[in-house]
């Protein structure tokens, strides 16, 4: 069985800031998009699309953050990955991506759409009681308990336009969810 360290090195993959491993696998500058020919919410000007892989293993999560545009995520390798958005009212869509699609209600692929705040978590680190309550479940090795995606951006992504979520302020606007919020959030 294939090790998360072991895919680190090959994919050349490195800590991102939202948490998880990233490497970048494309930058398609054969069209460059200025900010004149964008709307407002792009920063600087950018390349047509990037890609990327994307590894978060268990323990990890993808800390809520928000871009100007949509990212298509690839599953390839290892176990399920949830995708979470909360959305500017209130409501919560969780998307699990695996290799189960009958039995286990997996996607092999799913869009975020721009400007909603997301992240993720690997699927088995994490569950909910009946009443909402998020419950953790026991810590599992991250070596061999992991996710590979892969993460499209058209128009391509830049750091610039990347806004990483503010605890206080989601859970101040969204106090409902505190509990995934925090769990998706650095401590401030």
């Amino acid at each position: 069985m294939v090790k998360s360290s072991e895919i680190v090195g090959k994919l050349n993959l490195m800590s991102h800031p939202e948490g998880g491993f990233f490497s970048q696998t494309l930058r398609d500058t054969s069209v460059l998009l200025t900010t004149s020919q964008l709307p407002p919410t792009f920063k600087v000007d950018r390349a047509v699309s990037t890609c990327i892989y994307f590894m978060l293993p268990s323990g990890s999560v993808s800390r809520l953050h928000r871009i100007p545009m949509a990212e298509t995520w690839h599953f390839y390798l290892g176990e399920p990955l949830t995708v979470v958005e909360l959305h500017d009212d209130g409501k919560l869509k969780f998307t699990c991506l695996g290799p189960d699609l009958i039995e286990g209600d997996q996607k092999p692929q799913y869009t975020v759409p721009p400007n909603v705040w997301f992240g993720s978590f690997p699927t088995k680190d994490v569950s909910f009681s009946h009443d909402g309550t998020l419950l953790k479940a026991e810590p599992r090795d991250s070596e061999n308990h992991f996710s590979l995606v892969g993460c499209t951006c058209a128009p391509g992504f830049q750091f610039e336009d990347f806004e990483l979520a503010k605890r206080s302020d989601l859970v101040s606007q969204f106090p409902q969810h505190e509990s995934l919020i925090t769990m998706l959030s650095y401590p401030e």
